[in-house]
């Protein structure tokens, strides 16, 4: 059963729910608002193979669910 809420979820709350689903950082949220923002280009979230702690492609991954959940609110 899913969880009636009175108020739609904040950009927030989305990102911060993502994020999590993901496995990455909570610390990761601000820079994928920054990107659902437009302050940041998607173009520099590609994986460059070099072993980053968070991988740019699972951002990139996470960005689009946050942008697809938004589109569909």
């Amino acid at each position: 059963m899913s969880e009636e809420r009175l108020f739609p979820k904040t950009v927030d709350e989305v990102i911060l729910e993502k994020v999590r689903f993901f496995f990455l950082p909570d610390r990761t949220a601000a820079f994928v608002k920054n990107l659902v923002e437009g302050k940041v280009s998607e173009r520099s979230l590609i994986c460059c193979n070099s072993g980053c702690d968070v991988c740019n492609e699972t951002i990139y991954n996470c960005y689009m669910a946050v942008k697809k959940e938004l589109e569909n609110t």
